[in-house]
């Protein structure tokens, strides 16, 4: 006969030290003695975790399941698949099309009234398939739900952060241990782990009330099981002890050192609150003698129990000389809580407090009858013990060395409870901190952003995040240097990441760090061939050797990866630009705005392509989508004010680049704009003021000198555009070679370039 618990157990074990062809085996083995939702739910979660999704979805699909967590894997599964119908379809029946926003709400109750403990995580996974299909208004409040039910679901603040949808409420409301209704939905209770959330428990005067039904210290202290329709059925409420009501009583042990628990050495089925398992001695770790041992006040219903204590009625059960400061210090052993019922704990707690370990039960002969105990009927002083209790016995027997100590505030389970509401509201701190970080960078607010990340503490600053973070910032601000900087860091702190290696190698691309990208190209595919960031490297790497058709084909490889990655569709647009393969460019470009509408450097890329077409209205237009998502990008700024110039509008192509020096006064490139309208308005005092001031930026730019040397021929000093002309042949001798001779010869009519063709139509350049 095959039992399914240990099975699911044995199970359980393989998962956790990932032997999942073992895990597999077993489970299918459950499977074919067990046909329930449990043991299908079990198979597949193997599956899944191998890394096998198409698998755990067979698996599930063709069952007819009725468990909520067979649903929700099912939908999990149908997500990473990119089946979003599917899952949406499983997750809400088949009411999805149907929900607006007047009935998100009720649905959003639905979902929480079926899901339980896990409903943050289906609100989560549904308003991924709904920013999916285009569902934001629904999407946004899901996603504020769950991290109303569980403010550890870092990833519903990314999405409302990266999608412009305001948090609601702010960050440091969302992260607030004060906020969690359940500490339970939060932390979880998992019976593979030999804890159970202190959240779970509630003292009062005799024993612990509030407990989950499924935890067997209800049985350890002779407690009853709350009703189905109390506040347990719905989920565990937070410890609120009755600070004038509230006693629980601790004993000395007698004479001798006492033993307690040493949690690492137990399985989940180890009682380890308040009741000492007795099978295996050596697993006990031995305290000093002045420990104190909290005793659940259990009735004695076996006669060896009573006889053994007749047995020790000759030695003092109480120290009346009992140093009571031992108490204060009850909160700095640490405990753990029970998940999985054991049978016969009243008798085991009710050896507990003895001194003899050795007592078996049924240790008389057969034929001999046991006596049966009889009734006490000593008085007993009221308002120290209830009666009928061990302790009642043995004060009875003793009352001169009786020493109940009663304590009336915090007991053991109060102090470990207050102990993980501080560890907790200091995790919602640090997320409180970051968040706050990560919302202004979201804004593209990088300056603020990047002060608030550098505050953080030391030991979170030195992260991959948070220098992955302050680099980004870094790139969107076009401070390549200083992402380079801080992506280095990351590198060296974490190589084993690559979550935005892409702009890393996209500011070592601005930079024109040859060696540094193949590099880090390299240590990319050593790392993760799967990975899209990886191929987005490669590319950007063969992009810098102007070998553009094999760049091609690696940013085509990064979305084959993940075909949900805004930014190798941005990459692969841009390299299609460089090509003049315009309308595939367009297309990749608008594929990134439908992931991503906020992807405001595809938005710019299709602004560059109208301006290479010289349709100049649609150009502004989309390049002024772009600044609506970051406002504070000088270099899109630039590019309306060249559009406006094409356009003959140079009064606002000057306000516009007022407005972008005003944000970054030394942006080269807004410069170099702003004395190209002065020269063409005839303003040549203030272009040569423009370009003295850009000499000292970029002293190395060609094209600087070749226009220094234009408004010198125009006022007359010959010798001095000479000079120029003669200092930007030297540094470009190819490109700028035919531009000076047209300059030099007065016969010749033609125009230099116009301003926009100096403009590299770039996607990277706008501080991706």
């Amino acid at each position: 006969m095959i039992i399914q618990e240990p099975i699911q157990a044995a199970i359980w074990h393989c998962l956790n030290h990932y032997a999942y062809s073992d895990a597999i085996f077993l489970a299918e083995r459950l499977c074919a003695e067990f046909d329930s939702d449990d043991s299908i739910y079990l198979l597949a979660t193997c599956y899944y975790r191998s890394g096998k999704p198409s698998q755990a979805y067979t698996i599930l699909s063709g069952k007819k399941i009725v468990s909520e967590k067979c649903k929700f894997l099912l939908a999990r599964c149908c997500v990473d698949l990119h089946k979003l119908s599917e899952a949406e379809t499983v997750l809400t029946g088949n009411v999805g099309d149907l929900i607006s926003s007047s009935s998100c709400s009720s649905f959003i109750e639905t979902i929480i009234s079926d899901y339980g403990d896990s409903a943050a995580f289906a609100l989560q996974l549904i308003s991924h398939i709904w920013w999916r299909s285009e569902r934001s208004h629904l999407a946004a409040e899901a996603c504020r739900k769950a991290l109303y039910l569980n403010p550890f679901l870092w990833q519903s603040f990314q999405d409302l952060c990266d999608r412009g949808v305001k948090p609601d409420p702010e960050p440091t409301k969302i992260f607030r241990a004060d906020n969690l209704e359940n500490f339970n939905k939060c932390l979880g209770s998992n019976s593979h782990v030999n804890s159970t959330p202190l959240s779970s428990y509630n003292l009062s005067y005799e024993s612990i009330n509030t407990f989950n039904s499924s935890t067997p210290a209800q049985k350890m202290v002779n407690m009853s099981v709350p009703s189905s329709n109390s506040s347990i059925s719905s989920g565990i409420q937070p410890f609120t002890p009755d600070m004038n009501n509230a006693k629980a009583i601790f004993v000395r042990p007698l004479g001798r050192k006492v033993k307690v628990i040493n949690e690492n050495a137990y399985s989940p089925l180890t009682p380890s609150f308040g009741v000492f398992p007795l099978e295996n001695s050596d697993n006990l770790s031995v305290c000093s003698s002045q420990s104190m041992v909290l005793v659940p006040s259990a009735t004695l219903n076996e006669t060896n129990d009573h006889k053994f204590i007749s047995k020790r009625s000759s030695k003092p059960v109480f120290s009346q000389s009992g140093n009571t400061s031992n108490i204060n210090n009850l909160g700095t052993q640490q405990i753990t809580m029970p998940s999985s019922p054991m049978s016969h704990v009243v008798r085991r707690s009710s050896r507990i407090i003895t001194n003899n370990c050795s007592v078996k039960e049924n240790t008389k002969s057969p034929n001999k009858k046991f006596a049966s105990p009889k009734s006490a009927t000593r008085k007993i002083k009221s308002g120290l013990i209830p009666k009928k209790t061990v302790f009642a016995d043995i004060t009875e027997r003793h009352p001169k060395e009786r020493g109940v100590m009663e304590v009336e505030t915090l007991t053991l389970a109060q102090q470990a409870l207050n102990l993980q509401k501080k560890t907790t509201e200091g995790l919602l701190s640090l997320l409180r901190d970051i968040g706050i970080a990560y919302l202004q960078l979201s804004k593209f607010n990088c300056k603020k952003a990047i002060q608030l990340f550098q505050s953080l503490p030391p030991r979170q600053y030195k992260t991959g995040f948070v220098l992955s973070m302050i680099g980004k910032a870094y790139c969107e601000q076009s401070d390549y240097l200083q992402s380079i900087k801080y992506f280095s860091e990351v590198k060296e702190h974490e190589p084993y990441r690559d979550t935005l290696m892409e702009l890393y190698s996209t500011s070592l691309w601005h930079q024109q760090k040859e060696v540094a990208l193949s590099a880090l190209a390299q240590d990319m595919t050593a790392l993760d061939r799967n990975s899209s960031s990886t191929w987005c490297v490669v590319g950007n790497c063969f992009s810098l050797q102007k070998e553009h058709q094999t760049a091609i084909k690696y940013f085509q490889r990064a979305i084959q990866v993940n075909p949900d990655f805004p930014y190798a569709y941005a990459l692969l647009g841009n390299e299609y630009l460089v090509t003049e393969e315009l309308e595939k460019a367009i297309t990749c470009f608008q594929k990134a705005v439908k992931l991503d509408p906020r992807h405001y450097k595809s938005w710019y890329g299709i602004g560059a392509i109208y301006q290479k077409q010289e349709r100049y209205e649609l150009a502004e237009m989309h390049y002024k989508r772009a600044l609506r998502i970051n406002h504070s990008s000088a270099l899109i700024m630039c590019h309306i004010a060249v559009v406006q110039n094409s356009m003959d509008k140079p009064d606002q192509a000057l306000h516009t680049l007022h407005i972008a020096l005003t944000l970054e006064p030394k942006h080269p490139m807004c410069k170099y704009q702003r004395a190209q309208i002065y020269s063409k308005l005839g303003k040549l005092p203030e272009a040569l003021y423009e370009l003295e001031e850009l000499k000292e930026i970029v002293p190395k730019e060609s094209l600087v000198y070749f226009l220094t040397g234009k408004v010198h021929k125009k006022l007359g000093n010959i010798h001095l555009a000479l000079m120029n002309f003669n200092r930007a042949t030297d540094l470009d001798p190819k490109g700028a070679s035919n531009q000076i001779k047209e300059a030099i010869d007065p016969t010749n009519n033609q125009s230099p370039l116009d301003d926009s063709d100096n403009i590299t139509c770039n996607p990277k350049a706008a501080g991706s």
